[in-house]
């Protein structure tokens, strides 16, 4: 049974997010787990914004400050874990920024994790693979993964 999940969500995109966390909650029920629940702010692309990303809108501006964009997505992810983790579960919560699946390695490895819950985007015609984010932490990762697919 794992002591330690960590849970990898993806603001941008709820709806696989949302059973990622519900598949972790319900392993997180059958024993006395932690939950980690992270999200990563990618890295910056010359002239966008990821604060608009992150809420989900289009647009953007060449100017940002990194902080605050990681701010504003840990208090996202909080408000996100709130409603949906039930009360008395344990639960922390981390928002990095940098290269998704380098990140979600680093905080397996810090935090010593049992197992990582991830999701992956249903595959369409042209897509028979895992996403690559999802593809290296299954591939490097030093404990098991379990790859919850979405609608």
């Amino acid at each position: 049974m794992a002591k330690k999940i960590l849970v990898p969500i993806d603001l941008a995109d709820m709806a696989t997010s949302e059973n990622v966390l519900k598949a972790a909650i319900d392993q997180a029920s059958l024993g006395e787990s932690e939950l980690t629940v992270m999200t990563v702010v990618p890295d910056i692309v010359a002239g966008l914004d990821w604060r608009y990303a992150i809420r989900g809108e289009m647009g953007g501006s060449e100017e940002f400050d990194m902080k605050k964009i990681v701010r504003e997505a840990l208090e996202r992810l909080n408000q996100v874990v709130s409603q949906r983790v039930p009360s008395g579960m344990h639960v922390k919560t981390i928002a990095r920024h940098g290269t998704v699946y380098e990140e979600v390695l680093e905080v397996a490895g810090e935090i010593g994790a049992d197992q990582i819950v991830i999701g992956a985007h249903r595959p369409g015609l042209a897509d028979f693979l895992l996403g690559p984010n999802t593809a290296r932490v299954v591939r490097h990762a030093r404990c098991s993964v379990n790859v919850v697919r979405g609608e």
